[in-house]
Parts: C-alpha cells; structure tokens; sequence
C-alpha cells in the first residue's frame, strides 16, 4: 500500500515538474493525495520518508518536504510557519517612488517579510523540524564526533554560560509569501526552503573561533556584553541590542537566561550565514541578504508561539514564561523590505 501510494506520487510529481508546477503547489498537491488515499495507508507514510527524503535531497527538493511532514503528527516546518505573526508585516506606504517601466511612477511601499526558520538547541546533530531531519543526519560522523553536547537543560539558568548549536533554514513559504508580495515589484524575489548554515559544519569558529578572534570588529566587542546590557541600541555594529555582543559570532555566550542566549545565537547564525562560502566559517548556502539590527525582526514560534519584535529587544518586555523544556527553540526571521508598487 505505502509503495502504491509513493508510487503515484512520484508519477503525479513528474508531471506536474513538466508543467513548472512550483514546490509549494507540489506540496498542497501531496496533502491533496494523502487527504483521499485511504486513511490506514497514512500510517506507513512515516516509514516511506527517509527514502523519499534522501532522494528528495539528492534532486535538491528540500522544500517539498516541508510540506510532506504536514500528513501526519509531529512539529513540522509547516505547523511553524503557521505561526507567524501576520501583524509583522506591518504594510505601509511610504513615499512616491520612479519605475523603469510604465507606468513610471509608483508608491513605495515598506514591510516585513519571514525570511528564515532558525532553530537553536544543545545537542549536537539534533534537529527537532521533521522535514530538516534527514539533512541532520546526513552530517559526516567527523563533524558528529567533533561535537556533543553545550549544555543539559537541567544546567540552564543556574550558570552565565550559555551555549547552542544554530540552524539556519529558508522560510517555508518563503517563495509563496516573496511571489504574492513581490510580483508587482522589480528584482527577483526571494525563495526559501533550502539549508543555508549548520553550526555543526563550522564547528572551528563555532566553538573556538579560531580565525575571527583575530577579527579587528570581534577584539573590539570581545568584552563588550556587559555594554551591550545598557547601552546595545546605540551599538548596532558591535551589538545586538540588549541581548549581547555580536562579536566573536560563536555559540557560547554570558547570558543568565537561556532564552536569550537562543535569541542572540539566531542573530549570530544569520549573520553567519549572510558570509560568503570563502570566509573562515562554513556556510552552506549563503541567505541573499545582509541582516540588521536595526530594521529586521525575530518571533519565536517553538516552544510557545510569541510576538513579533525588534531584533535586541529588552528582555525585560519578552523573556517570561516562554523557556523550554529541552532546551530547543525555533524562530522566526523578518527582513524589512521596501518595494515600488503601480
């Protein structure tokens, strides 16, 4: 049944590439498929997803398991990215704008948009987003034994070091929202889905960082985090607002609350991942946009749903009743963007 059932997806999955079908299209018509298939072959689906995984993977067709993941139980990218706080967008005109193409004046609109899905947890390989799974496990055993374990959850907020590994994935409809936001505009639009940054891949400067604790911006900031606790809003550079130094961009901080250590090790991570793959760190796919302090958002959505805010926010305002129990956290990354509309 379960080889049925894979089977005439595969088929309907082929023809439906040849017609351009996109991944998020490809996904809702598996949901379709899995909704009318007799409900007692849903229960072998889960033991059909490793391989359908690892080929999916091998075609670069990460996206279309984020969708998958939807048919059965579990915290799937997709029931994350439910979460988002819509309010985040914050739409808003902002002034008259030239176009290049008729009509040639347009009104210049600003808003927020989810970008990444970033998850932070202590265990090294350990990745609790069913659809990044497979990637996870597909890590080299030397980059598995060249790490263990930051810290037990049983240690967390009883010590000032605090320490994640970071995963940086493209928001799952990253390339539905950039489409429906973005059609009108000029220049590509974003598409997400696919993994940009594994801290367990840059376990050198990760851990040690061995080649940025020569940067000149990271000797500058090394002892800047009781600084940044008072004075991180005037600091953007070396900063990240209240939550602590950016610099060296490494997964241990001197934090007492692990929920804001998780918050500036995202940051971190995006900043990472913004690097081109001929810098010291080791990027997978490098995100298509400089973060920023100042401008970009952050919502957590695992283990409790919250709300959008500014990146660096007080913790004061935030961190209270949101810890989890494991230790992992999943956020939200909002990049502001401003676009010219007709």
């Amino acid at each position: 049944m379960k080889a049925r059932f894979i089977g005439s997806f595969c088929k309907t999955f082929a023809a439906a590439r040849q017609r351009g079908m996109s991944f998020a299209h490809l996904g809702h018509l598996f949901l379709i498929m899995a909704e009318r298939w007799p409900r007692r072959s849903l229960h072998d689906i889960p033991h059909c997803l490793n391989a359908l995984a690892m080929c999916m993977c091998r075609r670069g067709l990460i996206i279309l398991l984020i969708f998958i993941s939807k048919a059965w139980a579990g915290e799937s990218a997709a029931v994350l990215a439910a979460r988002a706080d819509i309010s985040c967008m914050d739409i808003k005109p902002v002034g008259v704008c030239r176009r290049n193409t008729p009509p040639f004046v347009g009104v210049q609109m600003r808003f927020w948009q989810p970008v990444l899905l970033v998850e932070t947890v202590k265990q090294s390989g350990q990745c609790g987003i069913n659809e990044f799974a497979p990637v996870m496990s597909m890590l080299t055993p030397a980059a598995q034994d060249k790490n263990m374990f930051f810290a037990s959850p049983s240690q967390s907020d009883t010590t000032t070091l605090q320490g994640n590994e970071a995963h940086v994935f493209g928001f799952p409809f990253s390339d539905a929202v950039s489409t429906a936001l973005e059609a009108p505009c000029e220049g590509p639009p974003d598409f997400g889905g696919v993994v940009s940054y594994l801290s367990e891949l840059d376990a050198d400067e990760w851990r040690q960082a061995r080649m940025e604790k020569s940067n000149p911006a990271a000797m500058m900031t090394f002892q800047a985090g009781a600084v940044c606790d008072k004075y991180g809003v005037l600091l953007p550079g070396m900063c990240v607002g209240h939550w602590g130094a950016l610099y060296p961009r490494v997964g241990y901080s001197m934090r007492v609350s692990e929920v804001v250590a998780s918050a500036l090790s995202v940051f971190r991570a995006v900043d990472i991942a913004a690097l081109k793959p001929q810098t010291p760190h080791h990027v997978v796919a490098p995100v298509l946009f400089w973060p920023s302090v100042r401008f970009d958002k952050m919502q957590m959505v695992s283990p409790v749903s919250g709300r959008c805010m500014a990146v660096g926010a007080d913790p004061q305002r935030w961190d209270w009743n949101v810890r989890s129990k494991d230790g992992r956290y999943v956020w939200i990354y909002w990049r502001k963007k401003e676009c010219c509309l007709f």
